[in-house]
């Protein structure tokens, strides 16, 4: 296994070998969402979908499998891992690059790194003489299991975690700089770079309360390995626009390959709202990967809307979508920050465009699609006031419900006077 080149002061590994790295263009699909969790057969459909839309990476790093992030430490029982390698070899059937993704970055003690194996021949020398194996050394071992049930790549992910790094610094004073030296040395370990999810994996994350975060790429960038790559959202966790100008500029600012996480179709962290709206705003990016829903039905339609971005309504036909669902589109466009791209429907139009969306149309899509609609139904009678009392507080949680009848009694309070 390679020896460091140099110390931690300037921590950059041995040239790493890039023969074995990521394809020149990246296209497909993250699971990387909070909320749902695919089943095999479900992530063998994403395959197919992909081949046959001529993407080629599938990111597997689901926020809810606890062995991926809250129980990170934990090894994979054998039937999963069983299941993951049958799942590598389809997708190497199908020349999809499959990166399984860890992310420690919740617990992940740097202090292990003072003292940790930073080589293979160390890392293996620990975990037999210590019962109870360093962070470093457990990370080591499970990235290493993962690429030999046939992952093509590791994603280190240190996203959405707390500003706490000073409860866990060892010997590093900047957190860039520590997360750059524990990809370093994990990919020196695999004799192959990683990709890392930073952090501050969006503009607005940059905080001038966090001191840290103003320096964190800059410090991450110094660092990191330059074979590694760097995923990023661009200006925003959801960015309503991805010019390629702003990606060759971060590129270059960081030094590094950057793949863009696209969250433009994610509802995880607003799991009443549904978005189905033209793929936008990203024209000219090579390397993106879309982090959908979870909904297997609705990814499916997604990765095909990315696929072809210039025929959306065409690709709604396709999948048997009725065209009363196109009058109600403007409530299912694109998330907030978005140039809205159709006009609202009068309420009774929606009404009546409702009736056959919930109760004509038949499908798996619809099954996936009936709470959305459901609830978008209630949203409009509520707003004309055409919903019960009653029926409100049986089908909206008590806050809501609460509020929504004391609103309504303000109104009709002021109208009596």
């Amino acid at each position: 296994m390679r020896q460091f080149m140099q110390s931690d002061s300037k921590m950059k590994t041995a040239q790493l070998n890039n023969a074995d790295y990521l394809p020149p263009k990246l296209t497909g699909y993250i699971e990387g969402f909070y909320g749902h969790l695919l089943g095999w057969d479900d992530r063998f459909r994403v395959l197919d979908r992909l081949a046959s839309l001529s993407m080629n990476a599938y990111l597997y790093a689901p926020k809810d499998d606890p062995q991926h992030r809250f129980a990170w430490r934990v090894d994979y029982a054998p039937d999963w891992r069983a299941g993951f390698a049958q799942f590598c070899h389809d997708a190497r059937t199908r020349n999809i690059s499959i990166i399984a993704g860890i992310a420690p970055g919740l617990d992940f003690n740097f202090a292990d790194l003072d003292t940790a194996a930073s080589t293979q021949k160390n890392a293996q020398k620990n975990a037999q003489k210590n019962a109870k194996a360093n962070d470093f050394t457990i990370l080591c071992n499970k990235a290493a299991q993962l690429r030999a049930d046939g992952a093509s790549h590791i994603a280190l992910l240190m996203d959405d975690i707390a500003a706490d790094f000073a409860k866990r610094v060892g010997i590093y004073k900047r957190e860039g700089h520590a997360h750059a030296v524990l990809a370093n040395r994990l990919a020196a370990y695999l004799e192959c770079p990683v990709i890392l999810v930073p952090r501050i994996y969006a503009d607005e994350l940059v905080s001038d309360m966090d001191k840290q975060s103003s320096s964190y790429l800059d410090d991450l960038a110094i660092t990191l390995d330059p074979a590694c790559a760097i995923m990023h959202c661009g200006s925003h966790i959801v960015a309503p626009n991805i010019a390629l100008d702003e990606c060759v500029a971060r590129a270059h600012s960081l030094k590094h390959r950057i793949i863009i996480w696209d969250n433009i179709y994610a509802q995880d962290y607003c799991p009443r709202r549904l978005f189905i709206g033209p793929y936008r705003g990203r024209d000219g990016i090579s390397d993106i990967l879309l982090n959908p829903t979870g909904m297997i039905e609705t990814d499916l339609l997604l990765l095909d809307i990315m696929a072809n971005a210039q025929s959306w309504t065409e690709t709604l036909k396709a999948a048997g979508i009725p065209g009363e669902f196109v009058t109600l589109v403007a409530y299912f466009d694109a998330p907030y920050g978005f140039v809205p791209e159709f006009d609202m429907p009068d309420d009774g139009t929606a009404l009546a465009a409702l009736e056959t969306v919930l109760w004509s149309w038949k499908s798996p899509l619809q099954r996936e699609w009936y709470p959305f609609l459901m609830g978008l139904k209630h949203d409009i009678l509520m707003r004309r006031g055409e919903m019960p009392e009653l029926r409100i507080t049986k089908t909206q949680t008590h806050a809501l419900a609460t509020h929504i009848l004391a609103s309504q009694n303000d109104v009709n309070t002021d109208d009596a006077s």
